[in-house]
């Protein structure tokens, strides 16, 4: 735990809901239904909370998005995991209304934010990435 983190030390008017699977936040959402669902303990990125705290951060963001859905006539719930700014691992959610542009060209498109990364890693393991890591995760 932190004293500025905005999930273990929400402010009052920022905490929507608490429970033993998480903690559920809004930090200047972009619209209404745009939340925030953090895990449990104070881990920057999913691979370094546990699978039982991931489980339950995912049981709590579907709890919430049908919520969201229900309370905003959303037609979905993107889901996204940034934590550029905040190093408590968290997921945003996002309704997506009938009308709303649909988010992946933004993300993956021509010219979206995809286009600006690398086309190889530092592992070396470009080519063989697949089969490395379905070799590292059957183990």
């Amino acid at each position: 735990m932190t004293d500025h983190c905005i999930f273990c030390n929400p402010k009052d008017d920022a905490l929507i809901y608490r429970n033993d699977d998480g903690i559920v936040i809004v930090d200047d959402p972009v619209r209404p239904g745009h939340v925030l669902v953090g895990s449990r303990s104070h881990h920057e990125s999913l691979h370094d909370i546990s699978p039982d705290d991931a489980a339950a951060l995912m049981r709590l963001a579907n709890h919430v998005a049908k919520s969201v859905v229900i309370l905003t006539g959303a037609i979905k719930v993107y889901v996204a995991a940034i934590g550029d700014k905040d190093k408590h691992f968290h997921v945003h959610l996002l309704p997506k209304m009938k009308d709303d542009p649909n988010l992946g060209p933004y993300i993956f498109g021509a010219n979206g934010w995809a286009s600006a990364l690398p086309l190889s890693t530092e592992s070396g393991l470009d080519g063989n990435f697949n089969d490395a890591l379905r070799k590292a995760i059957s183990h």
